[in-house]
C-alpha cells in the first residue's frame, strides 16, 4: 500500500514492467523496523465531498439504519508501533510466518441493509517508515501513497445475478493489479545500492481470490478480476502481511493468496446500490 519508500526508489509499476536489477546475491540489511499508519482522506457520501486532514480519519459510515446498523468501512492499524521484519532472502512464494512476515493495516466492511445516501467514492492515505536495525542507520524518509476506492451498493433481493452466499453479497474488486514495489538502499558496507522489494498481501487466505465472471459482471468489470464479497449483516476483515524480499516474489494460486502490491493505482470496492 506504499510507494517510493526511499528518495532513490526506482519507479514503481505493475509488476511486468519493473525493469530492476533484482539480481542481488545478499541483502547487506537483515531486519528492518517498520511503522505502518493509514487513514481516509476524502469521502464522497451522497452528493457531498468531505475531506480530511492528514493522516486521516479511520471510520467511514453511512446511510440509515434498518435495524443492524450503519454501513461502515474501517481501517485497522497495527497496535504494535516499531514492529519489526527480517530480510527474506530470494523471491517466490510470499512466506507466512515471522520474523519474515509483519503484519499491517486491515480494512472490514461492516455490511448491513440501510436507506439514505450511500458511500460513492473515497480515498485511503497510507504511510510506512522503514528504519534498518541490522546493521543499524537512519531511518528511510516516510512516504506516501492514495488508494481511490469506488462504491456502489448491491439491492437486497433472493436471485442474485452472481454466486452469492447471503441475500446478495457485495462484490470487492481490487483495479490496480498485482505487483511488487522496490527500493534501493545503502547500508554504507561497500556492496553499494542493493534492491530490496516491499510487499503487502492477504493473509486471510479465501477471503481474497479470483471472483466468477458474473461477479466481475456486477462488480461492472471484466472476467477474471481478483477481489471478494462480504455477506449481509455481516463483517469482513482483509488483512494484510507485509515483507521485504530480495526478489519480487510471485502470486500464488487465485482463491487461496493474491499479492496485493505497494504500488497498487486503486482500491475499488464495487457493488450496486441496495433496493
Amino acid at each position: 500500500m506504499f510507494r517510493n519508500l526511499y528518495p532513490n526508489s526506482l519507479a514503481a509499476g505493475v509488476l511486468g514492467s519493473l525493469v530492476l536489477c533484482a539480481g542481488s546475491a545478499q541483502a547487506a540489511v537483515l531486519s528492518w523496523q517498520y511503522d505502518i499508519f493509514s487513514g481516509f482522506t476524502q469521502s464522497t457520501i451522497g452528493s457531498t465531498t468531505t475531506h480530511y486532514p492528514d493522516p486521516g480519519v479511520a471510520l467511514l459510515s453511512w446511510g440509515s439504519s434498518t435495524g443492524s446498523g450503519h454501513s461502515a468501512l474501517v481501517v485497522n492499524n497495527p497496535s504494535i508501533v516499531g514492529a519489526s521484519v527480517d530480510t527474506y532472502l530470494g523471491g517466490g512464494t510470499p512466506p507466512t510466518a515471522p520474523p519474515y512476515l509483519g503484519f499491517s493495516t486491515s480494512l472490514t466492511h461492516h455490511n448491513h441493509p440501510i436507506t439514505g445516501n450511500s458511500l460513492s467514492s473515497a480515498t485511503l492515505r497510507a504511510e510506512v517508515t522503514l528504519t534498518p536495525t541490522t546493521p543499524a542507520g537512519p531511518a528511510l524518509p516516510t512516504q506516501f501513497t492514495a488508494f481511490d476506492i469506488a462504491f456502489a451498493e448491491t439491492p437486497n433481493v433472493n436471485n442474485c445475478s452472481f454466486p452469492s452466499s447471503s441475500q446478495c453479497d457485495d462484490i470487492f474488486v481490487l483495479l490496480g493489479g498485482l505487483l511488487n514495489q522496490s527500493f534501493q538502499y545503502d547500508a554504507g558496507d561497500g556492496d553499494g545500492l542493493l534492491t530490496y522489494f516491499v510487499n503487502i498481501f492477504p493473509i486471510t487466505g479465501g477471503v481474497l481470490g479470483t471472483l466468477s465472471d458474473a461477479s466481475c459482471a456486477a462488480a461492472g468489470q471484466g472476467p477474471g478480476c481478483i477481489g471478494f464479497q462480504t455477506r449481509e449483516n455481516q463483517s469482513t476483515t482483509l488483512a494484510f502481511g507485509f515483507t521485504i524480499s530480495t526478489e519480487p516474489l510471485g502470486v500464488p494460486e487465485p482463491g487461496v493468496l493474491a499479492l496485493l502490491g505497494i504500488g497498487l493505482a486503486g482500491l475499488g470496492l464495487m457493488h450496486r446500490r441496495r433496493i
